[in-house]
């Protein structure tokens, strides 16, 4: 096992910081997925996995760790029907949405990590070292503003995580051009709320 893989399941198995958000909600880390259940998974989605995130998932667990509210599990789970998965939301994202015509996912592109409100970082498996995309659903109705690129490998991704880097930052920085005002309930003094973009 590479010290890079050492690191992050010495992080996962840190019940103080095994995930970034949600951590105050503690559950164990999943048990690991066997190579088998890795290529069934692969050969539903069409893609092969980059050999790092092959080897989280097999050598440290299921999902429940990482950045944001931690990676997602791979195939849906019983015990828990309404959690996320990676092939949940990659057969319901690549599926054509009546709603919105314009609504292509990239073939390639595999939602893991979870940041809530609808936020996933995902990696481009058509990509050599696995670069690392964010999606954010909420940029509006040109899907393509939608994607931008966090790492150019899950390497730098992981390494970044271990190393306590704060990955939000990375993603997302202040939009003042949607600041709105408001009364603070409290002080009923005015209070300027400044939301957030994905960085480009």
């Amino acid at each position: 096992m590479t010290s890079l893989l050492l690191a992050i399941r010495e992080r996962a198995q840190d019940p103080k910081r095994y995930r970034d958000q949600g951590a105050e909600f503690q559950r164990p880390v999943r048990a690991v997925m066997d190579e088998a259940a890795v290529v069934a998974v692969e050969r539903q989605m069409g893609v092969r996995f980059p050999e790092l995130l092959r080897l989280v998932y097999t050598s440290i667990g299921d999902g429940g760790f990482g950045p944001g509210y931690g990676l997602l599990p791979l195939s849906p789970l019983k015990a828990e029907p309404d959690q996320d998965s990676v092939l949940g939301l990659y057969q319901v994202f690549s599926g054509a949405d009546p709603e919105e015509p314009s609504w292509v996912w990239p073939r390639h592109l595999v939602p893991f990590c979870d940041w809530g409100c609808a936020i996933r970082s995902c990696v481009d498996c058509s990509s050599k070292e696995g670069a690392v995309v964010t999606f954010d659903p909420q940029e509006g109705e040109d899907w393509s503003g939608s994607f931008a690129s966090t790492h150019a490998s899950l390497e730098a991704w992981f390494s970044d995580w271990v190393a306590g880097v704060k990955i939000w930052d990375l993603m997302f920085e202040p939009d003042p051009s949607r600041a709105t005002t408001s009364i603070h309930p409290f002080t009923r003094e005015p209070v300027t709320f400044v939301p957030s973009k994905i960085k480009r």
